[in-house]
C-alpha cells in the first residue's frame, strides 16, 4: 500500500512539470519574493497565472514558509473577491502556485493613471474587498498586507485580493517578528508595535487605501519608516477634505473611523463597514457595482488611449517643424562654387577689364581726330580763371613729362603744348 502511495506522488510529481502541463505565454510580473508567469494549463486549455519562488530564496526556509502558506491559505478561502490557488506544487527544484488567471489591472496601477478616484467609485471597490475580507476573517485567516497593490480589478469590475503569503489564523502562534511583516505605511499601529492583531488590523490598513484611493495620498508620510512608524503610532490623520474637498463628509467619517489607534473605536467586523457603505453609496450602486467600476476602468482606459495618441501627435509635429527648419538652414548656407565655375568667372572678369580699356582708347582717339580734344581744352582755357600765382607757377614749373622726345603720341604731344602756352 505504502509502494503504490510513494509510486503515485511520483507520477504526479513528474506530470506536474512546468514544461509538460502548462505553457508559459508571458511574464506578466516580478516582485522581490517571486516571478509571475501567464500560462495556459495544457489538460483543461485554460489560462492560469503561475507564481513561481525565486530561485535565490529557494534555499531559504522562512521566505519557503511563507510561500507555501500563501498557497494553503488561499485554497481554504474559496470566494469571488480571493483570488483563488487552484495547485502548489514542485518541479526541477522550482517551487510553484498555479493561480487563478485575472484579466485586469492592481489598484497601485490605477492610482498611478487616474490619480484621485471619484469617491463613489473607490467606495465601491472598497466595498468588495471588505466582502473578500469578511469571508476570510469569518473562517479566521487575517491578510495584514492589504494594500493598492495586493488588490486586482478586473475588465469586469470585480475586484480580487492577491498575495495571502503573510497571512495568518488568529489562533496561530507567530513571533513579534513575524507579526511586523508588512507594508509599513498601510499597518495598523498595533501591528508595528507588535502587539496581538485581529481583523481590525485589516480594516485599518483598508482605511488607508480608501484616503489614498479619494484624496490621491497617503495620510502618515515621514522621510523615513522610523519617523512613519511614528506618525502612525501617535499621529491623527489630516482630513481628507483638506486633500480633495469633494469627498462627502460621510465618507471622511468612515475613513476616521477606521483609522483609530484604538482597535476597539473602528467598525467591529468587515461586515459593519459594508453596512455603512451601503447607506451611503445606495441600492442603485451597491446593485451595478461591477458596471460602475468596469465602466470607469474603460473611461480611464480611453482617456489613456487619446493621451498618447495626442503626444504622438504632437510629437510628429515637432519633428515636422524641426525637419522644415533643418531644411531651411540648409537652403540659407552658400555652397562654395566648383574650380570650374571660378575659373570662367575669372576670365569674365578679365575680359570685361579689356573691353573697358580698348573702349577708354577709341574713345581718346575719336575726340582727337575729330577735334573735340582741343576744343574741350579751349574751353577750360577760356571759362576757367587761374590766379597770377598759378600763372607764373605754371610759366617757372618745368614739365619733362610733356616735353619729352621719346613720346610721340599725337593726343598727349597735342595736349601738353596747349598746356605750356
Amino acid at each position: 500500500m505504502t509502494e503504490t502511495k510513494s509510486s503515485s506522488r511520483k507520477k504526479i510529481k513528474e506530470r506536474l512539470k512546468l514544461g509538460e502541463e502548462y505553457r508559459i505565454i508571458a511574464q506578466i510580473g516580478s516582485g522581490g519574493m517571486a516571478e509571475v508567469y501567464k500560462a495556459e494549463q495544457v489538460s483543461l486549455g485554460r489560462l492560469v497565472a503561475i507564481k513561481k519562488l525565486k530561485s535565490s530564496l529557494a534555499e531559504n526556509p522562512e521566505m519557503l514558509e511563507r510561500f507555501f502558506r500563501e498557497g494553503k491559505s488561499a485554497a481554504h478561502l474559496q470566494h469571488e473577491n480571493i483570488v483563488q490557488v487552484y495547485q502548489m506544487g514542485e518541479a526541477q527544484k522550482e517551487h510553484y502556485l498555479v493561480m487563478e488567471y485575472v484579466e485586469g489591472r492592481d489598484l497601485k496601477n490605477v492610482l498611478k493613471t487616474s490619480g484621485p478616484l471619484p469617491w463613489e467609485i473607490a467606495c465601491l471597490i472598497v466595498r468588495q474587498v471588505a466582502q473578500g475580507l469578511d469571508f476570510a476573517h469569518q473562517r479566521g485567516y487575517i491578510h495584514r498586507d492589504i494594500k493598492p497593490g495586493n488588490i486586482m480589478i478586473t475588465t469586469q469590475g470585480e475586484v480580487k485580493i492577491m498575495d495571502f503569503g503573510i497571512v495568518r489564523r488568529v489562533d496561530s502562534e507567530l513571533t513579534q517578528t513575524g507579526s511586523f511583516l508588512g507594508t509599513p505605511s498601510y499597518m495598523s499601529p498595533e501591528q508595528l508595535k507588535g502587539e496581538g492583531i485581529s481583523p481590525k488590523s485589516d480594516l485599518f490598513s483598508l482605511g488607508v487605501v480608501l484616503y489614498e484611493l479619494v484624496s490621491g495620498e497617503k495620510p502618515f508620510k515621514a522621510e523615513n519608516e522610523a519617523s512613519l512608524v511614528q506618525k502612525i503610532i501617535n499621529q491623527k490623520p489630516t482630513t481628507v477634505r483638506k486633500h480633495n474637498p469633494l469627498v462627502p463628509r460621510r465618507v471622511w467619517r468612515i475613513i476616521k473611523r477606521l483609522l483609530q489607534k484604538n482597535p476597539k473605536k473602528r467598525f467591529s467586523s468587515a461586515q459593519e463597514l459594508i453596512e455603512s457603505l451601503d447607506r451611503l453609496l445606495g441600492r442603485k450602486l451597491v446593485l451595478n457595482l461591477n458596471q460602475e467600476i468596469a465602466q470607469f476602468l474603460n473611461q480611464l482606459q480611453t482617456q489613456a488611449e487619446d493621451k498618447t495618441k495626442r503626444v504622438e501627435e504632437i510629437s510628429s509635429e515637432l519633428v515636422k517643424i524641426g525637419k522644415k527648419r533643418t531644411a531651411k538652414k540648409t537652403r540659407k548656407k552658400k555652397t562654395p562654387p566648383p574650380a570650374e565655375e571660378k575659373e570662367l568667372d575669372w576670365l569674365a572678369k578679365t575680359l570685361i577689364l579689356m573691353i573697358v580699356i580698348i573702349a577708354i582708347i577709341l574713345l581718346f582717339y575719336f575726340l582727337h581726330s575729330h577735334n573735340y580734344l582741343d576744343r574741350i581744352i579751349e574751353f577750360f582755357r577760356t571759362h576757367l580763371s587761374f590766379s597770377s600765382a598759378s600763372s607764373s607757377f605754371s610759366a617757372s614749373v618745368s614739365i619733362p613729362f610733356f616735353s619729352s622726345q621719346s613720346i610721340s603720341c599725337p593726343i598727349i604731344s597735342k595736349t601738353s603744348s596747349l598746356l605750356l602756352k
